[in-house]
């Protein structure tokens, strides 16, 4: 039997995808099993977990590993955005490594290494295939993302709580989960992507269905992040989106209580902080600002030298490469992962630059067309993309691009599922009509 996904629309088919209908589904218990499996590496949870050798080497090779997945959506799954991740790839894995040989000396294989890190840009074809081929329902997508997303926080909590201070290492080589620096202190590098989302889960929750209880879960979620994650361009992102959801959320004397919140909010940190605020900021930042300043202006000084560096970018080189770029511009405080969207102009220039941040509309526009007001779960996924954009400031935006393709593909998925069951009930009456969740 043949089901046909998609849905007609002016007498042409928007999203026709045909897959072969098994005659038996999957078991429930096995089809959340493989979701609770498979999804933490779509997420790249364990992409630098140093810690835990073989799941760190499972994703990393995980890219590798789903290119058939990868093949089939291309050959057999009509999806939208389809020509800009093939051009993105493209660009990426085959232009930029070449400018790095040329701009850097890279050789061809240190050239191509430096293209691990965006191989996950392809996560939104492979992860679409896999939910094609798996059919989960709606609750059982749910019902893994919010696990894992709470999951998240009892295991970073259990960690905090068990290990001794001597677990913890100063050296980013031996453990990038558990660090310590002189300025915050240990803390726990989790890994966020489900914990995040679970909080915005929580926040879209309360502002559909005013369920009070999801409050002071949210409250525990950013305050572990304040104690043990310490992050604080996460944590304020976090804060920002939460924020935005709430205020364009509320309706009537809740928006106004709302607004007001934050200007009072504002009022108080500008009054805290009003004198000499940017010696404060810079205190508090720590030496992380002024590393972040001087790896800037690195960057722009050896972007200056040619127009065409600015356009194509110089690639870049692997931790194990002869030559760092530490060495090349005679600096050992340069980091081109903190000083976000200049960081990749660097490396991929102005049209690399731009095809990326395409990439983050589009994936955007597809969140936003499957959030719908009965179904926090959507909406998280549209603020997770918000999420990224805010965090993309000072963050690469390809440290982690499976989270953005993954969650472009869960929204295409749910979209698609839900049009094909025609469902339109919603999943939880709200008790009463406080906040109106309608379709932005």
């Amino acid at each position: 039997m043949i089901v046909e996904l998609g849905a007609r629309q002016r007498g042409r088919i928007l999203s026709p995808v045909r897959v072969a209908a098994p005659r038996r589904a999957l078991p429930r218990s096995l089809t959340v099993m493989i979701l609770l499996a498979v999804l933490p590496l779509f997420g790249q949870s364990f992409h630098y977990l140093v810690d835990v050798p073989p799941l760190y080497a499972l994703s990393k090779s995980w890219p590798v590993l789903t290119i058939p997945l990868a093949v089939y959506a291309l050959a057999q799954i009509e999806l939208p955005f389809k020509s800009l991740c093939i051009a993105l790839l493209a660009y990426l894995v085959a232009i930029t490594p070449a400018v790095s040989m040329v701009q850097l000396g890279n050789g061809l294989t240190d050239a191509m290494a430096t293209t691990v890190k965006v191989w996950p840009f392809a996560y939104y074809f492979s992860l679409a295939a896999l939910l094609t081929m798996l059919r989960p329902t709606l609750p059982q997508l749910r019902g893994a993302l919010i696990a894992l997303g709470a999951g998240t926080f009892v295991v970073m909590l259990a960690l905090w709580l068990v290990l001794p201070p001597e677990a913890y290492a100063t050296d980013p080589l031996k453990s990038k989960l558990l660090m310590y620096d002189v300025e915050r202190g240990p803390r726990i590098f989790m890994p966020m992507f489900f914990g995040v989302l679970f909080l915005f889960y929580l926040s879209r929750r309360f502002c559909a269905y005013r369920e009070w209880w999801t409050i002071p879960l949210l409250l525990v979620g950013l305050l572990l992040m304040v104690l043990i994650y310490k992050q604080r361009t996460a944590l304020g992102s976090v804060v920002l989106v939460v924020g935005f959801a709430m205020i364009t959320s509320a309706r009537g004397w809740w928006r106004i209580l709302a607004v007001g919140m934050a200007l009072l909010a504002t009022v108080v940190l500008a009054a805290v902080y009003s004198v000499d605020l940017a010696n404060r900021a810079e205190q508090m930042l720590g030496a992380s600002l002024s590393i972040r300043q001087n790896s800037i202006i690195l960057a722009l000084d050896f972007l200056e030298v040619t127009p065409l560096r600015w356009l194509l970018g110089v690639g870049a080189v692997t931790r194990f490469s002869n030559v760092t770029l530490a060495d090349i511009l005679g600096n050992d405080q340069f980091y081109l992962a903190d000083i976000g969207w200049i960081g990749i102009v660097f490396e991929y220039g102005v049209i690399g630059a731009v095809l990326i941040a395409a990439f983050y509309v589009a994936a955007l526009r597809t969140a936003r067309k499957a959030a719908t007001g009965d179904d926090p779960m959507t909406q998280a996924l549209g603020d997770y993309i918000l999420f990224a954009l805010a965090t993309s400031t000072i963050y690469s935006v390809v440290f982690t691009p499976g989270e953005v393709a993954s969650v472009m593909a869960l929204a295409l998925y749910w979209r698609n599922a839900r049009r094909q069951a025609g469902a339109r009930r919603p999943l939880h009456p709200p008790k009463r009509p406080v906040f109106t969740m309608g379709r932005r």
